[in-house]
This record gives structure tokens, C-alpha cells and sequence, in this order.
């Protein structure tokens, strides 16, 4: 959590300053809904997006943790296949499952074999 905070803290030092000479808020009139969508934003998409990524690189390490990364391509293909209709070529389908098998190979721990006595 220490790393999470410092870079938002370090984050919030830099671009507060900036936003208070180049944006002047106090010169801005937010609507409510802009309001929510902020909090809404910086609650789930910042705060607990962090928090769920530093617990998932201290229970499966930094290398199953990071290969979440490389999911983003098909779960995001799938999902414009799924719910809006596009539609996959041969090369796509197989590509999509490279990686899936790809990051199975990188995160799925070796199996222990016994050795015979």
C-alpha cells in the first residue's frame, strides 16, 4: 500500500499546483452529474483499482499479476463480438486463444513430480 499512496501522493503535490494556475476552478461550475461521475471515478477506477492490484501481485506474484495485461485484447474483442455484433475471422478466434494459452502457460504453477525412492 506504501508505493500506492506515495504515487498519489506525489501525484496529487505535482498536478494540484498546475490545476490551480492553468484550469482556475474556482471560475468552474460543475453539474451535479459531473460531480458523481468523479467520485465515482476516482472510489472504484483509482482507489480500489489499486487496492485490488497490489493484493494480487502480493498473493500471485508480479508475473501472473502483469499477465492480466495481456487478457485486455481478447476479453475486449469478445465483448464487441458478444454484445455488439462483430464479427471474428479465423485469425482472430486463433490469436485470441494463443494468448489465453499463453497466459495459462505463464500463470498455472508447474506440477511437483515425485521422485521414486
Amino acid at each position: 500500500m506504501l508505493p500506492a499512496a506515495g504515487s498519489m501522493i506525489c501525484g496529487a503535490a505535482i498536478l494540484i499546483p498546475l490545476s490551480l494556475v492553468f484550469d482556475r476552478p474556482w471560475t468552474l461550475t460543475p453539474s451535479t452529474a459531473s460531480i458523481l461521475a468523479l467520485l465515482g471515478l476516482s472510489v472504484f477506477s483509482t482507489a480500489l483499482a489499486f487496492s485490488i492490484f497490489f493484493r494480487l501481485i502480493h498473493t500471485l506474484g508480479s508475473v501472473g499479476t502483469t499477465s492480466q495485461a495481456y487478457l485486455r485484447v481478447p476479453i475486449g474483442v469478445g465483448i464487441g463480438a458478444v454484445f455488439l455484433g462483430e464479427s471474428l475471422g479465423p485469425t482472430a478466434w486463433l490469436g485470441m486463444a494463443f494468448v489465453v494459452v499463453g497466459v495459462a502457460a505463464m500463470t498455472i504453477p508447474a506440477r511437483q513430480t515425485r521422485l521414486a525412492r
